[in-house]
């Protein structure tokens, strides 16, 4: 058996209950085992020498011998600690060393005259040298030169773990290296095997630098173990992508770019040109499109996503947009219905506010091929909502959606995908970067939209917000409109500022009758009513939550005012952003946090200072982590990868999707090399995938 898959139960020293523990904490085999790296190293080679307390260098890390002279208890009688003196052998020299919480028995292995070894770090006590708390061992035991320190898991003890991992290491030639051997002999890669050993048990001559390194988790062996979750990860994809089954070619036909824009009455910019032609070449072969359109907010991304679906339903095949709000929905409807000028329609719009009666007369039309282009929100994801012969699936601002939900949209039917986002939230951007989707980046928008000024305030500063307000209202000839969003309908336990707060605030600068509520609570009915208010003047200030986050397009919008702006992500302040300024006259964006916390106001400084949603993504992508390449945590550190970092570790990543291509151009099945399919399947299982199936 690979030890990768040795359970852990059958691994010495791990009993019933300890190997309960360890499955608790999702350490399952001696693969998980030996996948925990050590915290840290203590490195004892010149521990034994007391000129390090002679010498008082604090910090230390000492292995001792020394002759017990003085004993006594410290704080209670019971449950208290034990103070030690320990003498140098020679006699020139003595430590304290104090236990705080002795060990059951310390009294009887210390009595006076006894000879023992201490092994701790040295720090300063009161005016003189202490070890604190060190383990203590016979005079005559051995120690390693240099010893890997575990954590603790659940109640067993760090010393249990080490001993538990030294005797999975012990059989660390049973452990299967998934990369193959003229892979690693190519680039020139050591062993598996050797790098677990130099990660769990440093080899005495190891220099400084490389037990850094070590410690760092940036060691060569690191490294080569890294490479195999990433060429395991990259197998993965690679198979979903090709067991993705074959799409339907769509015929390239640059005609559908300057028909959807004239029909809406734009110009097609050459930012908007080349995206559209990288889009259709995408979709002339029969492998699924899996494209990301990242393009600034008011860059034209849903002009070109018009293209695509034009281009899809001129080839005989349905479409089918899934966008995060009924409003954004219903407006997407309505450009489409511009911009096609009846080709392709009628168009059906799923809700889930739609009533059950319409919704069930849709999906039998759908399921009739009656329609052929379908918008809607989640409620699209329902059964029997997607149109039958799916061509395309376009995914409107994908930070609204789950990976299973975006999945969904393709699974079994091979549609192309295309991601449309002005700010891709860290694990899509990574995803993209990494091969699972291809970028298609619109550097610039149309020329007559000018850069919208950003600020943040102090908070609380209402007289600074209602000039502020006051003024966006008075300029374009009094047809301004201002956007005056918070983070919270109603109060709970979080502390954000809440429509009711807001809108105290803003009725004692405004006549009520000039503003206009609008938030995810309210029925399809009354949000419609409050956005045409809107639009139409009668209420020229909106206040509403983050549902207006995206797609909203209201051209004379020339104010946004974020309050508890520190409570939205960085992909959500740069869309907020977005809904002004459409209409190509200035505009400003207000951010006031609540608090003066430093942190929140560096972020919202950061965005401030940018107006390039890709670069704020890439930003958020360091800060944040890339999320679960296979999972649906679209942030933090990725549990798959116990060794690897996507975002470290870059070079390795674009190697290993390289490699990993190759491997099954030659190996579809990977029949030669039984290893990595167990590697990719291991990992596929640890993540929990939603296309795991497919991934093989």
């Amino acid at each position: 058996m690979d030890l990768q898959d040795l359970p852990v139960a059958e691994v010495k020293h791990v009993g019933l209950q300890a190997a309960a523990i360890l499955r608790g904490r999702s350490v399952h085999t001696a693969g998980d085992l030996l996948a925990r790296a050590p915290r840290r190293y203590l490195d004892l080679r010149a521990a034994d020498d007391w000129q390090l307390v002679n010498e008082r260098v604090t910090g230390a890390t000492v292995a001792l011998l020394g002759t017990v002279v003085d004993t006594r208890r410290i704080g209670p009688l019971r449950g208290g600690g034990v103070s030690l003196l320990l003498r140098q052998p020679d006699g020139r020299g003595v430590l304290r060393v104090v236990f705080f919480h002795a060990p059951p028995g310390m009294a009887a292995r210390t009595p006076l005259g006894a000879r023992i070894r201490v092994i701790g770090s040295l720090r300063e006590g009161r005016g003189e040298l202490e070890l604190h708390q060190p383990r203590v061992l016979a005079p005559d035991a051995k120690f390693a030169p240099i010893e890997a320190v575990y954590g603790g898991v659940s109640t067993l003890a760090p010393a249990t773990i080490a001993r538990i991992v030294q005797s999975a290491l012990e059989r660390v030639d049973e452990w299967a290296d998934p990369v193959p051997v003229e892979l690693a002999r190519a680039m020139k890669l050591r062993s598996s095997q050797d790098s677990l050993r130099t990660i769990h048990r440093p080899p005495s001559n190891i220099a400084v630098d490389q037990l850094i390194a070590l410690q760092r988790g940036t060691s060569w062996a690191h490294q080569r173990l890294a490479f195999e979750e990433l060429l395991a990860a990259s197998v993965a994809l690679e198979r979903a992508r090709k067991h993705a089954g074959h799409a339907h070619p769509i015929p390239f036909d640059l005609s559908v770019g300057p028909h959807i824009a004239k029909r809406l009455g734009f110009e097609l910019t050459p930012s908007q040109a080349e995206a559209i032609d990288a889009i259709l070449r995408s979709m002339t072969i029969d492998q699924p499109m899996r494209r990301l359109l990242v393009g600034d907010v008011g860059s034209g991304k849903t002009l070109v996503a018009a293209a695509a679906s034009l281009a899809t339903l001129r080839a005989g095949r349905s479409v089918a947009w899934l966008v995060p709000t009924s409003i954004v929905a219903e407006q997407h409807a309505n450009t489409l219905a511009r911009a096609l000028g009846g080709e392709g329609a009628p168009i059906a719009v799923l809700l889930g506010s739609t009533p059950k009666r319409a919704r069930t007369a849709a999906r039998k039309a759908i399921a009739r091929g009656q329609i052929r282009l379908v918008v809607g929100t989640h409620a699209l994801l329902e059964e029997d909502s997607l149109p039958p012969d799916l061509g395309l699936a376009v995914i409107d601002e994908q930070h609204r959606f789950g990976v299973a939900q975006r999945m969904a949209m393709v699974k079994d039917r091979s549609a192309h995908m295309l991601v449309v986002s002005a700010t891709p939230i860290p694990r899509t951007l990574a995803l993209a970067q990494y091969g699972d989707l291809d970028v298609v980046t619109m550097q610039k928008g149309p020329s007559s939209r000018q850069p919208i000024t950003s600020r943040v305030i102090e908070p609380g500063d209402h007289a600074f917000i209602a000039n502020t307000i006051r003024r966006a209202l008075e300029a374009n000839e009094g047809r301004g409109r201002v956007f005056v969003v918070v983070p919270r309908i109603e109060a709970d336990d979080a502390s954000a500022v809440t429509i009711a707060e807001a809108d105290a605030m803003l009725s004692k600068h405004f006549p009520r009758d000039r503003i206009v509520v609008l938030h995810g609570q309210l029925g399809a009915d009354a949000q419609r009513e409050a956005l045409h208010a809107f639009r139409s003047g009668s209420h020229p200030i909106l206040l509403g939550t983050s549902v207006i986050e995206v797609g909203l397009d209201v051209p004379d919008a020339n104010l946004i005012v974020i309050l508890g702006a520190e409570h939205f992500g960085i992909a959500q302040l740069h869309q907020l952003r977005g809904r002004v300024g459409r209409g190509g006259q200035r505009a400003g964006c207000v951010m006031v946090p609540e608090s003066s916390e430093p942190a929140a106001r560096e972020r919202l400084d950061e965005v401030a200072a940018c107006s390039d949603g890709f670069a704020l993504a890439e930003r958020d992508l360091e800060r944040r982590g890339a999320g679960e390449w296979f999972g649906e945590e679209q942030s933090g550190r990725d549990r798959s990868f116990c060794f690897a970092d996507p975002l470290r570790d870059r070079a390795l990543v674009l190697r290993a999707v390289e490699a990993a291509r190759e491997l099954l151009e030659r190996d579809p099945t990977l029949a030669a090399h039984p290893a990595l399919d167990r590697a990719a399947k291991r990992l596929l299982a640890r993540g929990q995938h939603p296309t795991a199936e497919d991934a093989g």
